[in-house]
């Protein structure tokens, strides 16, 4: 069931909805974590500044995840065809 929960992010609440809350808090930490590094490490005030180049950096994170779960299940459908493929072989003997 849904549930409402309460996240502070750059200082701001926000109010929203989730099945899993402790998971949503969990975001709010890291997606906080992130844009204190960013501001840190740049120098910047501004917080459309900080966010734009936060989602920038989210962004890649997350393509490089995606092209790395590509890979990996390329690697396991390799896998999976040299198994049946031996299988087959022994199968025969």
């Amino acid at each position: 069931t849904m549930q409402t929960v309460e996240v502070v992010i750059l200082g701001k609440k926000y109010r929203l909805r989730s099945e899993d809350p402790e998971k949503l808090q969990q975001y709010a930490t890291y997606l906080n974590n992130t844009l204190d590094e960013i501001t840190a490490k740049y120098g910047l005030v501004d917080a459309k500044d900080t966010l734009t180049l936060a989602g920038m950096i989210l962004t890649e994170q997350l393509f490089h995840l995606t092209e790395d779960s590509e890979h990996l299940k390329k690697e396991i459908d390799k896998l999976h065809s040299k198994i049946s493929s031996f299988f087959k072989d022994f199968d025969t003997r």
